[in-house]
């Protein structure tokens, strides 16, 4: 392994004193009104932006995205391609998730206009396709004041004050559910006030001016807690799932701050980052297309863009805009911003309005980050351990799944006698079934029929049962995003491999040293350089090979199953040789051993499938 000597580095880095993106295309607005928002397509061909004047404005960027992909010339002049007329202010509008410009039914927003139902507007004629309308007990029209689609696209979430309603893109009219944020008006439960924004993901996410924050989801009601005081300012404004599905960012007006909640535990902020929005209007902010960066605008034409695997580094800024920036709008698949400026100016020494829609094409070095951030490389070290946690047939260890930051690792103390769970097949063949009508060989049919065995008792994971193994020592290796760095703990044989120092005090609750967690922020480390550490650290004396295969385990599951199981362990196998241990020549000869095995099953599977008769109805 060799030691990373790059310095961790922005993806939008740029040197200072030179320009850090181009400006690829601008448009001014004529009717010098504000831009209140800005909103990619999720195509990345169109460009949504709302004015106070009452209007949906529409740009077509396709040709711009595509001399961007040739590596042409950007600059350009924006050209409205539509401009949607309303009756009253726009409040607020989202595309439909799954947009196309070449399927003209996908091209479509929903709106929610002042005093007006829900409508779904045609983005190419601008006509209205379906209105969605919500009334209160009294029969009185409900006017949404945030609106979102449903991840599948199938539903329309609307937010109104004390309501909030999910309509059926498919019927319009009445909402299929109508349900009450708060018991009543004096009711100090649910949430209370004015719904004003929506994200939708894996749950609803819900804010409200009074600096209110909920999870809505079908059938369990709202879980609301409330943004603290040091960061609710004049209430909740705008909301954004990460893109990790499990981190909700929420702006809101007259605050300093963008505030990140881990839905998993709301007993306080998860992240927080500087944000300039000293003012009563919406300052929209969004995620790259690598899901690492946030973008935000600031009220001096800046926009700054925070690493999220890092909140505590200070953000990169770009000078956009001579005005306050009102919106901000990464693209989806390319590295291109758009950004809207503009506010609202009064007495008559005001300097005259600066709004204009820019799209910039950020630096060359975008996708070319040299240190990936912490959070990066920890949610890559966990995915590599549920890839572990997934395979059977280590002769001295098996791991165990155990949450999306956690696994078990069980080390044999006897590899000659590992535990039945782990020796008998997960689950049954149903090549048995078709035996009779196999006209293969007798080799074939001998390595199928003895591949029969029994369900597997799965291994319990939980702390009390890992204490009491007798047959293992056990090791939890945890990725927590709270440490952003994984760990190592011991959950069984304290006494016998926990060294201490004369009057030391044994804490079964303390990390495991090991070098190859102490050496993670600076190298190059994956699980299985951990589970070599640990293998040797639980056994004594050191095994030659820590990954031996246990090919009995192979021979006794079924023929589709060790198919399967032999190429998902060849891969591993594959990349823990490319780390050139001190066992590398031992484990060459097992990736030989069971490259033939796998083939060799392959073809036994092949040939049955090919000689089987299917039987008649």
């Amino acid at each position: 392994m060799e030691a990373s000597t790059a310095e961790p580095a922005y993806l939008y880095q740029y040197t200072p004193g030179s320009q850090p993106a181009e400006c690829a295309a601008q448009s001014a607005d004529p009717d010098a009104t504000i831009f209140r928002s800005v909103e990619w397509s999720p195509d990345g061909t169109m460009l949504a932006a709302s004015t106070d004047s009452n209007a949906l404005r529409l740009y077509d960027l396709n040709d711009l995205v595509t001399r961007y992909s040739e590596n042409a010339a950007l600059n350009a002049t924006l050209a409205e391609h539509a401009q949607i007329a309303h009756g009253g202010p726009l409040l607020s509008y989202a595309w439909y998730p799954y947009m196309s410009r070449h399927d003209a039914a996908t091209c479509c927003v929903a709106e929610s206009v002042r005093d007006h139902p829900v409508q779904l507007r045609d983005t190419g004629s601008g006509g209205v396709r379906a209105s969605y309308a919500a009334c209160n007990d009294k029969d009185v029209l409900l006017s949404a004041s945030a609106v979102a689609f449903s991840r599948d696209a199938r539903s329309i979430y609307a937010g109104y004050a004390g309501h909030i309603a999910r309509f059926d893109v498919q019927r319009p009219g009445l909402p299929v559910d109508l349900e009450l944020t708060s018991p009543s008006r004096r009711s100090r439960d649910g949430m209370k006030g004015i719904v004003s924004c929506l994200a939708a993901g894996a749950m609803l996410a819900c804010g409200t001016f009074g600096g209110q924050l909920a999870l809505h989801s079908a059938g369990s009601g709202l879980r609301v807690w409330r943004v603290p005081d040091a960061y609710r300012g004049g209430g909740v404004t705008e909301l954004r799932w990460a893109p990790n599905g499990v981190h909700v960012w929420a702006g809101s007006r007259h605050s300093r701050s963008i505030v990140a909640w881990d839905v998993r535990d709301l007993r306080g902020p998860w992240a927080v980052v500087e944000r300039d929005c000293l003012t009563p209007q919406r300052m929209q902010f969004g995620f790259d297309a690598t899901g690492r960066h946030l973008a935000a605008g600031e009220m001096d034409g800046r926009v700054a863009i925070h690493d999220i695997d890092a909140p505590e580094r200070d953000p990169v800024r770009l000078q956009a805009h001579a005005d306050l920036v009102a919106a901000v709008s990464p693209h989806p698949y390319y590295p291109l911003l758009a950004t809207a400026s503009g506010q609202r100016r009064f007495g008559p020494d005001a300097p005259a309005p600066a709004n204009c829609v820019r799209v910039w094409s950020l630096p060359a070095g975008y996708h070319d980050s040299a240190a990936p951030g912490e959070m990066t490389r920890l949610n890559q070290f966990m995915a590599d351990c549920m890839s572990v946690g997934a395979l059977r047939g280590f002769k001295h260890f098996s791991a165990y799944i155990r949450s999306r930051e956690e696994i078990v690792l069980r080390v044999f103390k006897d590899p000659d006698n590992p535990p039945r769970s782990d020796l008998v097949p997960i689950c049954s063949s149903t090549v048995h079934e078709h035996l009779h009508r196999v006209h293969a060989g007798d080799e074939t049919k001998q390595l199928i029929a003895g591949a029969r065995g029994r369900l597997a008792q799965p291994f319990d994971v939980s702390d009390a049962s890992l204490a009491a193994d007798a047959q293992g020592v056990n090791f939890l290796i945890a990725g927590y995003q709270r440490y952003r760095c994984p760990y190592v703990w011991l959950r069984t044989d304290h006494e016998r491999l926990v060294q201490l120092d004369a009057g030391e005090l044994l804490d079964r609750d303390a990390p495991v040293e090991l070098n190859t967690i102490n050496c993670w922020r600076n190298y190059d480390i994956r699980p299985w350089d951990v589970i070599v550490e640990i293998v040797c650290y639980a056994l004594d004396p050191w095994p030659e090979n820590p990954f031996a295969i246990d090919y009995a385990y192979f021979d006794k599951i079924p023929i589709e199953e060790r198919v399967v199981a032999t190429g998902a362990m060849l891969e591993f196998l594959r990349r823990a040789y490319l780390r050139r241990y001190f066992c590398s020549e031992i484990l060459l000869e097992d990736i030989k051993r069971l490259q033939r095995q796998h083939f060799h099953c392959l073809n036994a599977l092949r040939e049955y499938q090919q000689s089987a008769v299917v039987p008649r109805d």
